[in-house]
């Protein structure tokens, strides 16, 4: 026969949500439209830039990248979430303006860009921080999310108690 789903007792569940942050990857969705809106005045994103976004989650941020660059490179490790970000912009005219990479940003080469902005697992902030102080050619503008505990230890200064290896290679480089 023809039945549906629940009239074979299995209940279709829908929720708001959703695609659900996996903790064991340090995901964490942005949610709140005035951090996002926020990040994107920040970066000051041009009509001719490109704009490399890593850990797009949902595409929260996303979407309001598209609006304003040329282009968005986004670098996303979990299949699921890469499966949300193109039924966001499925049929949209944002769809041709958006590239992503499937992988780990750690071990894959960047692509160019010109503005990075990125909503930071704890996990690799440090390893992910260096690599992009190190990538040359250099980019204008980086807006990137880190956990407090991270960002205290990253702004440190000398004689403070968060003041660490971290803080002096950071500010070295940056």
């Amino acid at each position: 026969g023809s039945k549906s789903n629940s009239e074979k007792g299995q209940k279709v569940v829908r929720t708001r949500n959703l695609a659900l942050a996996n903790k064991s990857l340090g995901q964490n969705f942005l949610k709140n439209p005035m951090i996002v809106q926020n990040i994107v005045d920040k970066a000051s994103i041009k009509s001719t830039d490109v704009v490399l976004e890593i850990g797009p989650g949902t595409g929260n941020l996303t979407v309001h990248l598209l609006e304003r660059a040329k282009k968005v490179i986004a670098v996303e490790f979990d299949t699921r979430m890469i499966r949300e970000l193109n039924k966001r912009v499925e049929g949209s005219s944002h769809q041709k303006k958006l590239e992503i990479i499937h992988g780990d940003v750690l071990k894959i080469a960047l692509p160019f860009f010109d503005v990075l902005v990125a909503n930071v697992p704890y996990n690799i902030s440090s390893p992910l921080l260096f690599k992009l102080l190190i990538h040359r050619p250099m980019y204008r503008c980086a807006v990137i999310m880190f956990q407090e505990e991270f960002a205290v230890r990253l702004t440190a200064k000398p004689g403070e108690e968060m003041y660490c290896r971290l803080g002096v290679n950071a500010q070295l480089l940056a």
